[in-house]
């Protein structure tokens, strides 16, 4: 009688190819009213947007915009200034094996924002860390079951196949205002830098609901003797509905970054209070994993009749995508210069941390790197403002094992600095930690049977010494005999074997 296979396709999530880069990204803007005067950097901030990326043959082509912000002091005046700057990004990485059509996971982050005044202009030089994976799905046809002779002996394995199914992006314009006392004798918006903190991911009516706070920071320039500005913090209420279809909301993920943020001091109302207006504008995506599950073959060999002739086909899987968000807080110090005024007052703190690497550690995840850290401060006895930087190493652990291709974002949900000593400051960061892991496996499966030469063999008693890995299925399937029939096997112990 003819074996009988009886097959089932699997849809297999291979990773084509993952690249990084790091790209400098230039940006000008010209200094109002500078003249002579010196100009002073105080703080400097950017943040990248990735618009589009295009698949193509073996490569992927990003193009995005960068948006550079600077707060400074000019000449001998004790106002606070301000000053932004868009220039685009263009970058092409390599990958080979990618083609049209195929998925594409892109991530970018500023890393280091330098800002520099040359000749009445103010220069950005603006580092940025490029990550990008190209996937592809593909069907596997695997084995699940085989009839038609008899003494068949089989093997199977429960495959569990995850897959990144869908993508889905919506644009949220979030508005607010917030009231600011008239004794802070507001004058205008300078600068604003954000951090968006998830909340919950659900399941909602027509896709899945994504609710969170846009966390804002507004760098004010106030009229207030000895204070020339002012950090005013709020949050931005975000809840926002990504279209997906039902049968794809049971395993998703989200992310937001900021686009665009823009803030601005309206005239005072009837209670005398200035009001701060702000408009964030967020790309909100959700990520929809969906899951295969098959039993396979992954061995088989006849006890009779004929033998058989088996091939079998390596297949990588992704058996799991983790996620995860914790929040973190670590400290450190910011040393003074030894040329630079002592701190007096501290005005505005700016940190961004930057990844540099990460592993696994007793089943925990391990993030290390550093974390850029700016001060605005009045020192003590002048009213002209200054500012100090320091680099601070942090590492992180997170109820996560990581591997090397991981996606793990950071941010500075808070940033507080207090003068320990006129020659420096503590630093206390709170800190978003998000990641996700895709874990994949090799599997080995029967591709293909057939039926081979009669079985021949010699009946009587084997004695065998297990050979390192030796067990009953390996030991019975050497002698076509059936598994049931082989005792345990210990190291070191012979086995009794009727053949």
């Amino acid at each position: 009688m003819a074996l009988q296979i009886n097959r089932q396709t699997l849809e297999v999530e291979n990773l084509i190819g993952a690249r990084t880069a790091q790209v400098l990204v230039r940006a000008e803007a010209l200094v109002p009213g500078a003249g002579r005067d010196a100009i002073e950097p105080l703080l400097a901030d950017a943040t990248l947007t990735i618009d589009a990326a295009d698949l193509q043959s073996d490569r992927i082509v990003l193009e995005g915009s960068v948006l550079c912000q600077a707060a400074y002091r000019q000449g001998e005046e004790s106002v606070v200034k301000a000053l932004a700057a868009r220039t685009s990004l263009n970058h092409v990485l390599e990958i080979p094996g990618a083609q049209p059509g195929m998925l594409s996971r892109v991530r970018g982050e500023v890393t280091h924002v330098d800002a520099a005044y040359e000749n009445g202009h103010m220069i950005f030089q603006v580092t940025c860390n490029l990550t990008v994976q190209a996937l592809r799905l593909s069907p596997a046809e695997v084995i699940t079951s085989v009839e038609g002779a008899e003494g068949l002996q089989t093997r199977y394995r429960e495959l569990q196949s995850v897959k990144l199914a869908a993508e889905a992006s919506e644009l949220a314009l979030l508005k607010d205002e917030v009231s600011l006392p008239a004794a802070l004798d507001a004058r205008t918006a300078l600068m604003d830098w954000a951090a968006v903190e998830i909340d919950e991911v659900a399941p909602d009516l027509g896709g899945v609901r994504v609710k969170g706070r846009v966390l804002v920071e507004t760098l004010v320039a106030s009229g207030v003797t000895g204070r020339p500005a002012v950090v005013v913090r709020y949050p931005l209420a975000l809840d926002q509905l990504v279209e997906l279809p039902e049968w794809l909301t049971g395993d998703v993920w989200a992310e937001a970054d900021v686009r665009s943020l823009k803030s601005a001091i309206e005239p005072a109302g009837e209670d005398g209070d200035m009001r701060l207006t702000c408009e964030a504008e967020l790309r909100v995506r959700v990520l929809a994993n969906a899951t295969d599950r098959v039993g396979a073959l992954t061995d088989v060999y006849a006890t009779q009749g004929n033998s058989l002739d088996v091939d079998t086909e390596d297949l990588t899987l992704c058996v799991a995508a983790d996620h995860i968000r914790v929040n973190e807080v670590t400290r450190g110090t910011v040393l003074i210069g030894e040329n630079a005024p002592g701190v007096g007052t501290v005005l505005a703190t700016q940190a961004r941390p930057v990844v540099g690497e990460w592993g696994t550690e007793n089943g925990q995840g391990r993030v290390e790197g550093v974390v850029e850290a700016r001060v605005l401060y009045m020192p003590g006895g002048s009213d002209l403002p200054a500012s100090a930087e320091a680099e601070l190493p942090f590492s992180l652990t997170i109820p996560q094992a990581l591997n090397d291709r991981s996606f793990i974002d950071i941010q500075v949900l808070s940033a507080e600095a207090n003068a320990l000593m006129s020659d420096r400051l503590e630093l206390k960061l709170n800190l978003s930690v998000s990641a996700e892991t895709r874990r994949r496996e090799r599997v080995e499966v029967v591709e293909e049977i057939e039926e081979d030469e009669p079985i021949r063999r010699r009946p009587g008693i084997a004695i065998r010494w297990p050979d390192p890995g030796d067990t009953p299925w390996t030991l019975a399937k050497g002698y076509a005999i059936p598994v049931d029939s082989v005792g345990d096997v210990e190291p070191g112990k012979p086995v009794v074997v009727k053949v």
